[in-house]
């Protein structure tokens, strides 16, 4: 049996389950694909084994081939089943009454309080009829309207399942967590009023809500909010600015529970109940029933079920005096997860939490000793070296999702990682003490150093560091991770051919990156989209225009918030000039109230008296930028490629011939149009229709890279 284990079968497994899920996923000719995948793999092992000429080699390949196979069934079978799934769910409702329960809605306090346009919600029926799944609902009436998580609330409005032509990882992440429903209702309080018809808050709910009043009251505001988004991973409530400055130092991850967390609280009870003279077996126990807990808690999220798994086989191997293998307890954990739900594969939370633990496997030791060379303590070695190994093999991740990454963040995550490692078990522990009559000075005590761990944050954010601006693909980054198991310790292979290989990797890593970068580093002009309900808008980052931002007729609020994720995704702190046509008073006013927070220095409208921003007359653009505005609708040039961001009202005709058209809910694809930017006409699977949150590249009048990947 151990010679069974070593092996490896569980990341065997694991790569056939990759398999299995991206090709029936990707393509519609995953049959003949995937048999020619499973006949190489086995071609090759059985290669090897007739090389080696032993009757352990051939035992080796029987044992690896028959695994693949495995973990290609698997993950053919969760992936069909997964999209069956979906499609018997498929339902489209313009008028429909709804009702459900807040399940998630992000909120900038600790009450629970809704402070956006869109939440989750859970046990949902639709025309009186329950339905299966979560859905997320968007309203401009959920910000203002006083609503909490646990609230049922009822409505009119409309629903459409989700398609699988995912094209982002937050929509990957949205099937894999079970939201299967868009909903939206009627701004005009009159035609959708949101009614709140009854208020259930389930157990765990209920003390996270207990832990969220017990630091608000005993903690200083930022110090609460900082504490509450490590424990339960939910980063909402730290706020736009606080959330944007751990961003930008690539410190963010503190703020989602992570294994680091999970591993941390392992660590010190585990500890604790060793100097308390527990045996192994009721150590292992106690440790594994409070990770239970804590990941409910967490909702179960791929990094604490990862962790979790890994600390459970971890302990079942001690018991059974076994030696633990960290890859293959990683990769167990993935099985379950991606047998679950398939979707995960595609879940940005789920590949960088493991993309990162296999960065430890691969060079935490390595790193550990070199630090150790250079006479460090060994809890900063190990600390360092985890935070190193991790980054090591999650930059080109990093660096494809978010476009561009500061180089603040190796140096802030040096500082917090292990700063985080130190304080975050004592206040875990210490916190239960505050809940005790006349000791919530506790809670107050563990929160002064979680108060400078912010401040540090805030202090490096505001530092002026380079970023990397390097494009990396799937492809680009699988070579990568090849390249960097090559070196490891992982391979079997002899000295010299290790080097010789890792080499000739590294060698093609650099030549693919520079042959993709080529064209974007020649580019001009990166275009950022973004959408909601009622507004649409882009920023734009030009190399011979500055940066800027276009807003159409509809400016509210939610369109602040995304332009502010978009400047956040692109690493930038402010922009030059803001472009808006259709101008109110009311928009105006929400101008003004944002204006710190987008940092421009003009606007360009047409009607300059009704904002304190300086302000300039878009006729004047051409002087400035290769804008033309109307009240209807603006155009932007970029060396050929036309790109009109307009509202649901523009006339077709003026549309119509674009390359890429930023429309809100336009519903269809105007004739002759590229690319439509439009949530509702994405949603309904229009063809080229693309979610917001969308980044193309330009060059020589050509649209080079888009931010997308495929699910058939």
């Amino acid at each position: 049996m151990k010679k069974i284990a070593n092996l490896r079968v569980f990341p065997t497994i694991l790569a056939g389950m990759i398999v299995g899920i991206s090709f029936i996923i990707m393509t519609d000719l995953w049959l003949p694909i995937t048999a020619a995948a499973v006949a190489f793999v086995v071609a090759v092992a059985g290669g090897i084994a007739l090389y080696k000429k032993s009757r352990r080699a051939f035992k080796s390949a029987a044992v690896f081939a028959v695994s693949f196979v495995l973990g290609v069934a698997f993950g053919l079978s969760a992936a069909a089943y997964a999209n069956a799934g979906l499609e018997k769910r498929e339902m489209f409702e313009e008028s429909a009454a709804i009702t459900g329960k807040i399940e998630v809605g992000n909120s900038s306090d600790l009450t629970g309080k809704v402070d956006s346009y869109t939440v989750v919600l859970t046990d949902v029926t639709v025309n009186g009829e329950k339905v299966d799944g979560k859905a997320e609902f968007y309203s401009l009436q959920l910000k203002n309207g006083g609503f909490y998580e646990g609230d049922v609330i009822s409505f009119t409005g409309r629903v459409v399942t989700l398609s699988t032509d995912v094209t982002t990882s937050y929509k990957a992440s949205s099937l894999a967590e079970g939201v299967i429903y868009e909903m939206t209702c009627p701004d005009d309080e009159e035609d959708g009023e949101i009614e709140v018809t009854g208020r259930d808050i389930g157990f765990f709910d209920k003390i996270k809500k207990a832990v969220a009043a017990k630091l608000a009251d005993n903690a200083g505001d930022k110090a609460a909010r900082f504490m509450y988004a490590m424990t339960f991973g939910d980063s909402a409530v730290v706020g736009e600015s606080m959330r944007s400055d751990f961003s930008y130092t690539g410190t963010a991850h503190l703020l989602a529970v992570s294994g680091l967390h999970v591993g941390l609280l392992a660590g010190a009870l585990y500890s604790i109940l060793k100097a308390l003279k527990f045996n192994a077996a009721l150590r292992s126990a106690i440790v594994l029933a409070a990770l239970v807990f804590f990941t409910a808690l967490c909702g179960f999220s791929p990094s604490t079920v990862r962790a979790t798994v890994m600390v459970a086989v971890a302990a079942a191997a001690g018991l059974l005096g076994l030696r633990y293998d960290p890859l293959s307890g990683m990769s167990l954990a993935a099985i379950i997860l991606l047998f679950v739900s398939p979707f995960n594969l595609y879940s940005l939370g789920f590949l960088m939490s493991f993309v990162a633990v296999y960065g430890l496997i691969l060079f935490a030791k390595p790193f550990e000793r070199a630090l150790r060379k250079a006479r460090l303590p060994k809890w900063l070695a190990g600390a360092l070296s985890a935070t190193l190994s991790a980054n090591a093999t999650l930059l080109p991740i990093m660096i494809y999702v978010f476009g561009d990454l500061s180089l603040i963040s190796v140096p802030a995550n040096c500082i917090m990682v292990p700063l985080a490692g130190i304080f975050f078990p004592l206040y875990i522990f210490a916190l239960p003490f505050s809940f005790i009559p006349y000791f919530g000075f506790v809670a107050t005590v563990v929160s002064l150093p979680f108060a400078g761990l912010s401040a540090i944050v805030g202090y490096l954010a505001g530092l002026d560091f380079p970023g990397v601006y390097f494009d990396f693909n799937w492809a680009t980054i699988m070579l990568w991770l090849v390249a960097a198991t090559a070196v490891s310790g992982l391979t079997a292979i002899p000295g010299v051919a290790k080097k010789i290989i890792a080499s000739v990797l590294v060698i093609c890593f650099i030549s693919a990156v520079i042959i993709q970068n080529a064209g974007m580093l020649s580019g001009s002009d990166k275009i950022t989209c973004f959408a909601t309900y009622d507004c649409a808008g882009v920023l734009v980052r030009s190399k011979e225009e500055g940066d800027f931002i276009v807003f159409n007729s509809a400016l509210d609020e939610s369109a602040i918030d995304a332009a502010l994720t978009a400047m956040d995704k692109n690493g930038m702190r402010k922009v030059d000039f803001i472009v808006k046509f259709g101008f109110s008073d009311e928009e105006s006013e929400i101008l003004d109230e944002h204006a710190k927070e987008l940092s421009a220095d003009i606007v360009y409208t047409a009607y300059s008296s009704l904002t304190e921003y300086p302000t300039g007359n878009f006729t004047m653009l051409a002087d400035v930028a290769s804008v033309i505005c109307t009240d209807g609708y603006a155009e932007v040039y970029f060396d050929g490629v036309d790109l009109v961001v307009a509202d649901k009202e523009s006339p077709w005709a003026v549309l119509a011939g674009c390359d890429i058209l930023v429309c809100p809910y336009l519903g269809e694809k105007p004739e002759d149009v590229v690319y439509l930017v439009d949530d509702y006409g994405y949603s309904t699977g229009a063809e080229n229709c693309l979610p917001s949150d969308f980044t193309f590249w330009t060059e020589g009048g050509k649209i080079i890279k888009t931010y997308k990947w495929r699910f058939a």
